[in-house]
């Protein structure tokens, strides 16, 4: 009995040296790797439309005529993009497509953008970015009181948190990105929040 317990307590200690050692290779293989030279993602995305209101406002209408409201929202839309990464730096391309609509009408947001995203180390499969957009946007508004299509500049910043899945996809659990974005009136407040996979390739 005595040399059961033995072995008991051996097999115990013997059991916690190899998971240590498995889990210490793990790590040794995940950071000698390095990080993956390329990224593309696609994401599910929402966007703060931009006020068209301030230019198509009537004063005193006329009986049946429109007051001059627009869509405004938060629309809905897709992005996706491309990244160049060194170490813990990487160039973005980013396109998007957005659209909201109500009893006013509809708008539709498309951003083409780039700009530079700066990586944390991975930790327990999870690593945080910020970032720097700088491009132009397709506005179109289609209303009773205005219809229109136009380009105008953004300029964005923010940041989100990436989980590692396997060796080369990501979940981007969030992202979330404030803007100042070109309207009829003037610079507004635009941004919000995304999610979605992240496919990495290729190693320096």
């Amino acid at each position: 009995m005595r040399w059961l317990g033995y072995w008991c307590g051996m097999s115990k200690h013997l059991a916690l040296v190899i998971f240590l050692a498995c889990v210490t290779t793990m790590s040794w293989s995940q950071s000698s790797e390095g990080p993956s030279e390329f990224e593309i993602y696609g994401l599910a995305s929402g966007m703060r439309t931009v006020d068209a209101s301030g230019t198509i406002v009537t004063q005193n209408p006329a009986p049946n005529q429109s007051l001059g409201c627009a869509p405004t929202g938060i629309a809905s839309g897709v992005r996706t993009g491309f990244v160049w990464r060194h170490e813990n730096v990487g160039l973005v391309a980013d396109i998007g497509f957005h659209k909201y609509s109500d009893h006013t009408g509809s708008t539709s947001l498309a951003p083409l953008r780039a700009g530079v995203r700066i990586y944390s180390e991975e930790r327990f499969r999870t690593s945080f970015f910020g970032e720097g957009f700088l491009g132009m946007y397709r506005w179109s508004v289609r209303s009773g009181s205005a219809n229109f299509t136009t380009a105008k500049g953004i300029v964005s910043g923010g940041g989100g948190m990436d989980i590692r899945l396997t060796r080369h996809f990501l979940w981007r659990a969030l992202e979330v990105q404030v803007a100042i974005a070109g309207a009829q009136n003037g610079p507004l407040l635009s941004g919000g929040p995304s999610t979605g996979i992240v496919y990495q390739f290729g190693r320096h």
